[in-house]
């Protein structure tokens, strides 16, 4: 991704710009496009502790999600493979539905192999809300990089998400729910990072060539659309993990979604249900300016509504040896994934009220 900022007031200088010179204002979305998302608000103690404390299990998510991420993982790597085998091996054994798309690119350092991943949880269901991020690591030639917030936290947290989600998922939402003909689609992207300088040909490779694809192959349930059509919107998580990660809003588009964030997070901390040992508010309300690019952007250019928590501005260690294990703060992990578990279950119409999933 592009664009970082040093400081705040830099960020405030680019949300008065983006009015005027935003590269990818208006190219989103029809003008009078409007997405339709009911959304629930869980509010009772009970279903809240369950979503939140009952299930914050961080050394399993630090030992058997997060740890197996926490290597170089190049494009076109040992390391790669070994990432792409790690996400394959668990999701499988969730029962998620697997897809591979693996292709072949041009790169500065001569052609390199890409594989996306990609994970269904219902096939057979026609709406796809995209939980996405990418799990390679940029390319030093002369230090180690292992990308701990870019992006091996976001990965595991999507995964370990879906992982202590899989019971209510399973049971689902109200049997006239709005929401039952909609599952979630995790995509892991390769190649987001350039190998050398980021340009429209060295970056996103994998999110350029699978939105492509997409576009041109038919729903296998919706045969009169493309497969990107039935994406209501893509969740994109990247740069998380350090003290200092915090979001703004990047699309007004997904507003609802981004506002029910900062209320599920008011509403945790307000009721105790976060750890204060980390007192960041993760979810500001500032607005961002949408024009950071990033492996939403192909998506967002063909109509896909789009959530990009990405930190903003850029977390201090970017791109530098110490984006790793010993500079990431657990506490704000775990505070932000029982936000997104929280979030999650609005979205999807999930019932942690319901006691059966509980472990006695």
């Amino acid at each position: 991704m592009v664009f970082k900022f040093k400081n705040v007031e830099v960020l405030l200088v680019f949300v008065i710009i983006q009015e005027f010179c935003n590269p990818f204002r208006g190219v989103a979305v029809e003008a009078d496009k409007v997405t339709n998302r009911p959304l629930r608000s869980i509010t009772k103690d009970h279903a809240l502790r369950y979503l939140t404390e009952d299930m914050s299990i961080m050394d399993n998510f630090k030992s058997h999600i997060l740890k197996p991420f926490m290597i170089k993982r190049v494009s076109g790597t040992e390391g790669n493979l070994q990432v792409q085998q790690h996400i394959k091996f668990l999701l499988s054994e969730w029962g998620w539905h697997i897809e591979e798309e693996r292709f072949k690119d041009k790169t500065p350092y001569g052609e390199k192999e890409f594989t996306n991943i990609i994970a269904t949880y219902d096939p057979n269901k026609p709406v796809k809300v995209v939980l996405a991020c990418h799990f390679d690591s940029k390319f030093f030639a002369k230090k180690e990089f292992v990308g701990a917030t870019d992006s091996a936290v976001p990965c595991a947290i999507i995964m370990e998400s879906v992982r202590q989600l899989q019971c209510l998922l399973d049971k689902g939402p109200k049997s006239k729910s709005s929401v039952n003909d909609i599952t979630l689609q995790l995509i892991f992207f390769d190649g987001e990072e350039a190998f050398k300088h980021w340009t429209s040909t060295d970056s996103i490779y994998g999110a350029r060539h699978l939105a492509n694809s997409w576009l041109k192959e038919k729903d296998p349930l919706v045969p009169s659309r493309n497969r990107l059509q039935s994406i209501r919107e893509l969740i994109l998580l990247d740069l998380i993990g350090t003290p200092d990660t915090r979001f703004v809003k990047q699309f007004a588009h997904t507003s609802e979604l981004y506002d029910n964030l900062v209320k599920v997070e008011e509403l945790l901390r307000g009721k105790g249900f976060l750890i204060e040992k980390s007192n960041t508010v993760i979810f500001q309300k500032p607005y961002g300016f949408g024009g950071i690019e990033d492996d939403h952007i192909p998506f967002l250019r063909n109509g896909v509504d789009i959530l990009h928590l990405i930190s903003t501005p850029f977390p201090s260690v970017w791109h530098k040896s110490s984006d790793d294990w010993d500079h990431l703060d657990f506490n704000l992990i775990d505070n932000f994934s029982r936000i997104f578990r929280v979030f999650l279950s609005n979205l999807l119409h999930l019932r942690p009220e319901d006691s059966s999933c509980r472990k006695k």
